[in-house]
C-alpha cells in the first residue's frame, strides 16, 4: 500500500494566500466562545432505503440500533422553518449508536420532489462523515474485502495523521482517519 505524504509548497501557499485575503472574520478563536461543545453526539444522514442503511451501520461499524420512529405528518410550518419540500414526508429515522456512543440518525424521506441524486462532493452542504480508527491500514483493507468502492489508498500527513474515503451503498463518503502506527 502506497504511502503518500501531503507537503506541497503551492498548496501551503495558496491555503495561506488564502487566509491572508480574508477580511476580518465575524467570529475569532481568540474570543470567548458563544457556545461551550462537550463534543459531537450525533450526525444526521438521509438515505434512500432505511433498513439497507441499518444493515450496512450495523455490518461495517458494530452500530446498534438505539430508537426506531415512525412520526407521522409533518407540519407545514416544520416543513418551512427546516427548508423541506412541501411533497416531503419523513417516512421513519431511527438512531443509531456506534460502539464509542456516537450517533448516526438515520431519516428516510418520501415525496414528489425529492431528489436522490447525490450533489457534487464541492457543492454546498455537508460532504462526508469522518470516523476515528485505531488502525486505518486494517479498516481499509476490511472496506476493500467487502466490496465497498474507495476513493482513494490511507494517505499520511505530516503529523501522522492517516485516513481514506469511502462510498456506502447508496454513494455518501465516509472517511476513516487515525494515527500512523509506529514501532515502541
Amino acid at each position: 500500500m502506497k504511502t503518500q505524504h501531503i507537503a506541497s509548497a503551492l498548496f501551503a501557499s495558496s491555503l495561506l494566500v488564502g487566509a491572508i485575503s480574508l477580511s476580518a472574520p465575524a467570529f475569532s478563536a481568540t474570543q470567548t466562545p458563544l457556545v461551550t461543545v462537550a463534543g459531537l453526539d450525533h450526525v444526521g444522514i438521509n438515505v434512500p432505503d432505511l433498513d439497507k442503511a441499518i444493515s450496512f451501520f450495523q455490518t461495517t461499524f458494530g452500530a446498534q440500533l438505539a430508537s426506531d420512529i415512525t412520526p407521522g405528518a409533518i407540519p407545514d410550518a416544520w416543513k418551512t422553518a427546516f427548508n423541506w419540500r412541501t411533497s416531503s414526508e419523513l417516512k421513519r429515522f431511527v438512531m443509531m449508536r456506534l460502539p464509542n456512543g456516537t450517533g448516526v440518525e438515520l431519516f428516510q424521506y418520501s415525496g414528489a420532489q425529492i431528489s436522490h441524486e447525490r450533489p457534487h462532493q464541492d457543492d454546498d452542504a455537508e460532504t462526508h462523515l469522518a470516523l476515528k480508527t485505531d488502525d486505518v491500514a486494517a479498516s481499509y483493507r476490511a472496506i476493500k474485502q467487502a466490496g465497498l468502492k474507495t476513493l482513494n489508498e490511507p494517505v499520511t500527513n505530516a503529523d501522522g495523521t492517516q485516513w481514506f474515503y469511502f462510498l456506502t451503498p447508496w454513494g455518501a463518503q465516509i472517511e476513516l482517519v487515525g494515527k500512523v502506527k509506529t514501532a515502541q
